[in-house]
């Protein structure tokens, strides 16, 4: 017999869809709940808002997928999704200026979010012992401060019902009420850090130019914290598209207007992105995303967390998107969930779940915050010896990863969640960053101008 008898999750988003998947060898029946109508092939729905944003699946997010969805992969590509050889189809200025043309270490399937979930969503509708509920909203826990029994629920006619489990996942993202429901029982709210640099996107889809020529398959442009808030990236996906998010910092955001959405890509580093898109056909209008802060709910920390309920996802740690992890890091979550339920445990030691999974969002905040407290740093502030080493530390790295192979090897691993980011300080790679520094930046881009 499992040793969990009825799992609900609650959301259909890559988190949730994880969760169901790492959960149903290991339960004897699953229950997804969806408050959304699910669309029956890769298209925009409600729940999801920030999809129509710029998504990357890391190469630790193809593994931790095609480990839980075995056949994802194929899938996926047999859907239209893009492979990206990184750094060699990567067009990158970097704060360190242009990213060497070097040979490919990295494979990347480049695809919407859409078209994620929807490949996802097949699978996971045919695994065992899973039922899919849409139109269903979670709007309060079953039982108490001490044990989670369930949630109740209500459909879009306002029926109300209580649905009893032994397991709860809340993968509801940012717009979970979990938390609050718990405080309601009086167990208190664990701490929670906000680092928040005030990011916004602006994105549109447009049509590849039939006939168009290039020696690169995606644009990003960075910005540097010093010289401009702006950045922008540019992404094949399926359909013969274009993908492109533009950012800003600090309340800079690009505007959603036709003429401002040409003009914040006019003002960016190069003028690469720019003079590729106004010679392209926009397909949809532009929309915009302004919640984009990290956030992360140390339920690890809990002295008396409730039995039986888990948060995954960005109900539990929300990363700023803009440094693409998110997907990776919910499949990466799950896996680690698959492993904590093959292990016999059942769902009474969901606090230990959570102490189980806390070194791996250690790892992934590290490496979305740490670039985002640049922007948060007081310029009028006396800067620590300490900080100001770092600093230099950082732009040394960078400039490494931009004329080294073997540093941008490992950049790469970390950025792409495979290798946690002391591995940038490994001994021989240090000596390599130093030996780096002898070399001048790529002021100019490693590429020939597209013909149009």
């Amino acid at each position: 017999m499992a040793p969990i008898g009825h799992t609900v999750v609650i959301g259909s988003g890559l988190a949730g869809l994880t969760a169901v998947a790492a959960l149903a060898p290991h339960t004897g029946r699953v229950t997804l709940l969806e408050r959304d109508r699910l669309p029956e092939d890769a298209r925009f729905r409600p729940g999801v808002p920030q999809s129509r944003h710029l998504h990357s699946l890391m190469c630790s997010g193809q593994d931790a997928l095609e480990r839980l969805l075995p056949g994802f992969g194929a899938d996926l590509r047999a859907a239209g999704a893009v492979e990206l050889r990184a750094p060699w189809d990567h067009l990158w200025l970097s704060a360190a200026e242009w990213c060497t043309r070097f040979a490919p270490t990295h494979v990347v399937p480049s695809a919407s979010r859409e078209l994620v979930e929807s490949v996802a969503r097949s699978r996971v509708a045919a695994l065992d012992a899973v039922s899919v509920r849409e139109g269903a909203e979670a709007v309060g826990l079953l039982g108490d401060g001490t044990r989670v029994r369930g949630v109740r629920v209500r459909d879009r006619a306002g029926t109300r019902e209580e649905v009893a489990a032994d397991l709860v996942v809340d993968a509801s993202g940012r717009s979970s009420h979990v938390l609050d429901w718990v405080a309601a029982t009086g167990s208190g709210r664990p701490r929670s850090t906000v680092v928040d640099s005030r990011a916004g996107y602006a994105s549109r889809y447009y049509r590849v130019p039939e006939g168009f020529a290039d020696d690169w398959r995606i644009i990003s442009l960075g910005n540097h914290p010093s010289e401009t808030l702006h950045g922008g990236a540019l992404v094949p996906i399926e359909g013969g598209r274009w993908h492109v998010s533009l950012f800003g910092y600090l309340d800079d955001h690009p505007p959603t207007d036709d003429a401002g959405f040409l003009e914040f890509a006019r003002s960016l580093r190069d003028p690469v992105l720019y003079d590729t898109i106004t010679k392209a056909e926009p397909l949809g209008p532009v929309r915009g995303f302004r919640r984009m802060a990290n956030e992360r709910h140390h339920v690890e920390e809990t002295d008396h967390w409730p039995a039986g309920l888990i948060l995954l996802g960005d109900a539990l740690c929300a990363l700023n998107p803009v440094y693409a992890q998110g997907m990776s890091a919910a499949a990466l979550s799950a896996v680690a969930l698959a492993e904590w339920a093959a292990d016999g445990a059942t769902a009474a030691d969901a606090a230990g779940f959570h102490r189980r999974l806390a070194p791996d969002l250690d790892r992934f905040w590290q490496v979305a915050v740490g670039a985002d407290n640049a922007y948060l740093a007081d310029p009028d502030a006396p800067v620590s010896e300490e900080a100001r080493r770092s600093a230099e530390q950082s732009g040394r790295l960078l400039h490494a990863a931009m004329v080294d192979p073997v540093v941008n090897r490992t950049f790469f691993d970390v950025m792409m969640l495979l290798a946690p980011p002391d591995a940038l300080a490994a001994p021989d790679l240090v000596e390599r960053v130093e030996r780096a520094s002898r070399t001048p930046a790529n002021t100019r881009p490693p590429f020939d101008r597209p013909a149009l």
